[in-house]
């Protein structure tokens, strides 16, 4: 009896584990930007064929400035003295992120994985 309830109950976990997976990759790419804890917009990436979104994140140390085109999503400009977010170049697959620390701008990509890259192959 207890083994069969212990069962059950690994079984319910792993089920659920893997709905919740499939539910947060659901859907068209989404770039979400954050500044801290604090979402300061969503947006569903371009397709071919459509214009590119710009927006300026206001962060600790000034704006940083985001592109999203067909190619993904980048960071053009910002204030930090590194430039590692914006020399990361252009991400466009689910998981992807973007950080810049110092001025505490935070780029996700959340979104279907069907694009997923084997990291092997490229």
């Amino acid at each position: 009896m207890d083994r069969g309830l212990l069962l059950l109950a690994l079984l319910t976990i792993g089920l659920t584990w893997i709905v919740i997976q499939q539910s947060i990759a659901a859907g068209p790419p989404v770039a979400e930007i954050y500044h801290g804890d604090t979402m300061l917009a969503s947006y569903r990436l371009p397709e071919s064929g459509q214009p590119p979104i710009y927006f300026e994140a206001e962060g600790d140390l000034g704006l940083s400035e985001i592109i999203m085109d067909a190619d993904g999503v980048r960071m053009a400009a910002s204030p930090c003295s590194s430039q590692r977010c914006v020399l990361s170049g252009t991400h466009h697959h689910a998981g992807d992120l973007i950080a810049c620390v110092p001025n505490k701008i935070l780029i996700i990509i959340r979104g279907s994985r069907d694009d997923r890259y084997d990291a092997v192959v490229e």
